[in-house]
């Protein structure tokens, strides 16, 4: 009879042994819902206009713009399991350039820009600690710069163009999980835009405005680090 209930025993023992192990496992394979990573990057960007802008400068002119900044991104990651998921991918970029005071010869410019890329995550391993997304979607790219120019009288004034593109975009990454809550990572995205909106207004010496769609290739690279925090 004693060794029955000792038996018995080392039977629950096992069993409660088991589920403990099944419940870890559980916990393990639940992905976090909610990622927020911050992130410092470095986008270069280039687009090639092949439309003329006669207005801007002459009837020949067509515009070529290339930008290296620091950005600060802010991406939100959405987990619907251990394979896959959706993000929000964001940053902001902004710049500026004063010189002289005095007339004849001055001049001042801004510029601000942001980049977006929406579509799902393909996780190619997901662990504990390493994890390596895959995101595929589409891109856009915000661009606008102020220029306000002064050479001589009366040619003083300023001049606006703003900019969007859209294209289809993507990022690797590599993330490195140190607790439940927090992570560092580098990724590289990767966009070309096709599809451009271009607008342009002045009031040196005359004013107006044109705008219009176009196709003009566009390609970006964004270099970035950052650290992830898991809600």
């Amino acid at each position: 009879m004693k060794k029955l209930f000792l038996l018995a025993a080392l039977i629950l023992i096992a069993g409660l042994c088991f589920a403990q192990n099944g419940e870890a496992a559980a916990e393990q394979e639940k992905p976090e819902l909610f990622d927020l990573e911050i992130t410092i990057g470095v986008p270069v960007h280039w687009t090639n206009s092949p439309i003329t802008h006669g207005f801007y400068s002459s009837a020949d002119d067509t515009d070529k713009v290339v930008t290296a900044n620091t950005a600060i991104g802010v991406a939100l990651l959405f987990n619907f399991g251990r394979k896959i998921g959706f993000t929000l991918d964001t940053d902001f970029f902004f710049g500026s350039d004063v010189m002289g005071h005095t007339n004849p010869y001055s001049s001042s410019s801004t510029l601000f820009g942001a980049n977006v890329l929406l579509g799902p995550v393909i996780y190619l391993y997901n662990g504990s600690f390493l994890r390596i997304p895959l995101a595929l979607g589409v891109h856009m790219s915000y661009w606008s710069s102020d220029a306000w120019v002064q050479i001589g009288t009366p040619a003083t004034g300023w001049i606006k163009t703003r900019d969007l593109q859209f294209g289809p975009g993507a990022y690797i990454g590599i993330q490195f999980h140190f607790n439940n809550n927090l992570y560092i990572f580098s990724r590289t995205n990767v966009a070309v835009d096709i599809i451009r909106w271009h607008g342009i207004m002045t009031s040196t010496g005359n004013f107006g405005h044109e705008n219009g769609f176009e196709l003009a290739i566009a390609w970006q690279v964004k270099p970035a680090i950052g650290v992830g925090i898991k809600f």
